[in-house]
């Protein structure tokens, strides 16, 4: 493992005015975009050692003097790897040199993912974000940091839109995630930035050997599809970006109309809707039951069973989740 150099800037100040701008813009984007105020806040990062992870630790670290909040870090070691050894300590000599405190553990993915029925890589994120949970719960951490980038939002926009996914979800992840305070400072920030500015500081993170293994949809999508697309539009990156914020401006529009109880939904409060919000409320009440993506096509027969007053008409969706109209509504039920 390379040595970190001796010299890593300490403070807001002591960086070149380019990188100081750079993490002021990503404390700008939580405070405005996001409407999240850090003041007085505890903030655990989520670091696995790669170049994303490391420039939002050292982002924050600088932050957090000015901003009056506190930086923790949690690595997590997969156990799938011969060099998963050399991350942890990676992420332990950087929070040691940067006064951070910084907690390592470890899970057997391999096995989690044989015992679930699940692939590797859903495997490593579900023990991820059980351990950020654990850990926001007995420590007292008000946010848990991750640092997905633009690239990342781009790969998240493209699997949306090859799994079907319906407007507003195919703007992408959320920049905010309440219910798990999760935030993401780098979103609408390019990797290609985030590289520079570690390697402005002499910083050699850690790569990650899967990043190209095929055999992972994201990593198809990444090292192929998204190459492609850029070649055809070098500005793919800007629209993104401008399709995530306009995503999460409808997502607030969305947010009012479907609050309120969802099991059932009366003929008159769907009468006074237009097709279109008919439809997002359907998606929303079956999003409430659990997981499974609705179909689209399924959710336009539904609207036009009701329509037709059939009642009787069972609707099936993914995670065993049904509409069925009836003579006072559509009636949503999941079995579990």
């Amino acid at each position: 493992m390379p040595a970190l150099p001796a010299d890593i800037p300490q403070t807001l100040q002591d960086l070149l005015p380019k990188w100081a701008h750079f993490c002021l813009y990503a404390g700008r984007f939580v405070e405005e975009e996001l409407r999240i105020d850090l003041t007085g806040r505890r903030v655990l990062v989520g670091l696995s050692g790669g170049v994303d992870s490391t420039c939002l630790l050292l982002l924050l670290h600088y932050l957090s003097q000015r901003g009056d909040f506190t930086v923790g870090a949690v690595h997590l070691d997969h156990g799938l790897r011969p060099e998963s050894g050399g991350d942890a300590a990676f992420a332990r000599s950087l929070c040691e040199r940067l006064g951070i405190d910084c907690t390592v553990e470890s899970r057997d993915v391999a096995r989690l993912a044989e015992e679930r029925g699940l692939g590797i890589e859903e495997a490593g994120r579900e023990a991820r974000y059980k351990l950020y949970a654990q850990l926001r719960e007995s420590g007292g951490w008000d946010f848990v940091a991750l640092g997905h980038q633009l690239d990342d939002l781009s790969e998240d926009v493209l699997m949306r839109l090859i799994r079907g996914t319906g407007w507003p979800g195919l703007s992408g992840m959320a920049g905010y995630d309440p219910g798990r305070a999760l935030v993401r400072p780098l979103l609408l920030l390019p990797k290609s930035t985030l590289a520079a500015f570690v390697s402005s500081l002499g910083i050699v993170w850690r790569e990650d050997a899967s990043n190209a293994d095929p055999a992972m949809t994201r990593n198809r999508v990444r090292n192929e599809i998204l190459p492609l697309i850029e070649k055809e539009n070098p500005a793919f990156w800007q629209s993104v970006a401008r399709l995530w914020r306009i995503g999460r401006v409808e997502r607030d529009f969305w947010a009012e109309l479907e609050s309120g109880a969802c099991e059932i939904l009366d003929n008159s409060r769907l009468e006074a809707l237009h097709k279109a919000q008919r439809l997002h409320l359907y998606k929303a009440c079956l999003d409430r039951l659990g997981s499974g993506q609705a179909l689209a096509d399924t959710l336009f027969k539904l609207d036009s069973a009701w329509q037709e007053r059939r009642v009787g008409a069972d609707f099936q969706f993914p995670g065993r989740k049904t509409a069925r109209i009836a003579a006072s509504g559509v009636v949503f039920t999941a079995k579990h």
